[in-house]
């Protein structure tokens, strides 16, 4: 064989075995991932590890990132089809809008209690807690969202009758709450922490006063259903690549020096809103926790109509195991 043919068939093999690569640069696929909120730390540690270590570009895969205001407009870049993947949107809005027939599945629990979520008010304002808000603005962050489902499920408890606004994140809400254009807001994780140690805002109450909710997931990743019916691979490995990055972030204090930086804090304040917010349990991909409850929820915020029957859980939920062995 000629040396130049020879050559030829080096030249592509080489790039054969590039292309078979898990992490090789030609081998990447490409999914197009919304986040539901930035500098979260449940929300964020799969970026931060991407970033830190290239968890997913060894899984063979290249993010592309849109961080959005919230779980409704998370989940709605995934039902038009313009995203892959929604990561930590509300579950009540997911069993809506997959019960309605929108082409997206539950892959994954995020979030599983709310210890982390919380909300505040100024200093001085008069408000103890949910039972004092009846007539006043609360926040949550985008209809469908865990502050959504959260702040329905604590006032309904209460007896309360709060006015519910959407103001979408944390800082934006901040803004509003200090400007009096809202009574009580809304956070979650470190943001606010600083202010409330200065005495310039007071938490009044936080998302695991909702019954039940200690045990009950209310953050999923959603996926569109034309994504994983023509990449279901692609999909696993995301999944494997997620769960690496979670177990990285709780054993490298890079994470917590990321997560620090991002909310302008400390290491030490990050530390103890991860462990106490935040624990590694709280963030296993599966099961589905108290699936029976976020139903009930459901139906009582007109996101469904009648119960699910058990095959339609099932159905719902069968991304779950599949990608999460």
């Amino acid at each position: 064989m000629a040396f130049g043919m020879r050559l030829h068939y080096a030249v592509a093999a080489l790039a054969a075995a590039a292309l078979a690569l898990p992490g090789g640069a030609m081998a990447l696929d490409k999914v197009k991932v919304a986040g539901s909120q930035r500098n979260f730390w449940d929300t964020t540690t799969f970026y931060y590890a991407e970033q830190a270590k290239g968890v997913f570009k060894e899984a063979g895969i290249d993010l592309e990132i849109l961080w959005t205001q919230g779980g409704s407009d998370c989940q709605q870049s995934v039902v038009t089809g313009s995203m892959d993947i929604c990561m930590h949107t509300g579950l009540l809005g997911a069993i809506g809008a997959w019960a309605k027939g929108a082409p997206i599945a539950i892959i994954s629990a995020t979030s599983t209690g709310a210890a982390d979520l919380w909300w505040y008010t100024k200093a001085d304002s008069p408000i103890r807690g949910i039972k004092d808000t009846n007539g006043k603005s609360v926040a949550f962050s985008r209809p469908g969202s865990s502050t959504n489902l959260l702040l329905n499920s604590i006032a309904a408890a209460a007896g309360a009758s709060p006015n519910k606004v959407s103001t979408g994140g944390p800082s934006g809400t901040l803004v509003q709450v200090m400007s009096g254009q809202v009574d009580v807001g809304w956070s979650a994780g470190v943001f606010g922490a600083d202010l409330m140690k200065e005495g310039k805002i007071r938490r009044v109450f936080s998302g695991n006063d909702a019954p039940g909710v200690a045990t009950q997931t209310v953050r999923v990743n959603i996926a569109g259903t034309g994504f994983l019916n023509s990449k279901l691979d692609v999909a696993k490995r995301f999944m494997a690549a997620y769960r690496k990055a979670t177990d990285w972030a709780y054993t490298d204090d890079k994470a917590l020096q990321m997560y620090a930086e991002a909310n302008k804090s400390t290491v030490d304040i990050a530390r103890t809103v991860r462990d106490q917010m935040y624990p590694k349990a709280s963030m296993a991909t599966k099961p589905i926790g108290n699936i029976e409850l976020s139903i009930t929820e459901a139906i009582a915020d007109k996101r469904i109509s009648a119960p699910l029957k058990p095959e339609q859980v099932r159905e719902m939920l069968r991304y779950v195991d599949l990608l999460n062995p």
